[in-house]
């Protein structure tokens, strides 16, 4: 297991009255991997995957979240796989988890297309952004 913490400060926060803001740092998958549509040979990976992903965000002062992704839970093939996205925010600070499990290597071309579709799910819920805006 490998595991990194690290603390920041964002500038947007000290002059902007809307801020944007994807939680997901660094690790989000921007594109899906799988972007043809249709695929004749299997789809072989070098290894199965189990990454969770952690954030905790205090809340800016004098901000307050005014739009806040929506926590969802996807399978792919009934138990091949296995995305959550949980978020929540209490008043005072931010906490997201969000893992991706794949628990085997090699797909058959017949699962492509949902494995094709879990990808794609996956790609549009990390694109998501949390929105602040100063209070008045």
């Amino acid at each position: 297991p490998i595991s990194v913490k690290f603390d920041f400060t964002l500038k947007p926060f000290d002059i902007s009255d809307i801020v944007y803001f994807n939680p997901v740092l660094g690790s989000s998958l921007i594109k899906n991997p799988f972007s043809a549509t249709e695929r004749v040979y299997p789809v072989e990976m070098p290894y199965t995957t189990d990454d969770i992903y952690s954030f905790f965000m205090e809340i800016p002062e004098g901000y307050i979240v005014d739009e806040l992704p929506k926590s969802v839970k996807i399978n792919l093939n009934e138990n091949e796989g296995y995305f959550e996205y949980l978020i929540n925010a209490d008043g005072a600070k931010i906490q997201l988890r969000r893992r991706l499990i794949l628990k085997k290597a090699t797909f058959a071309n017949q699962d492509y297309q949902a494995l094709r579709d879990f990808y794609a799910n996956i790609v549009k819920k990390e694109a998501e952004q949390i929105v602040f805006k100063r209070r008045k």
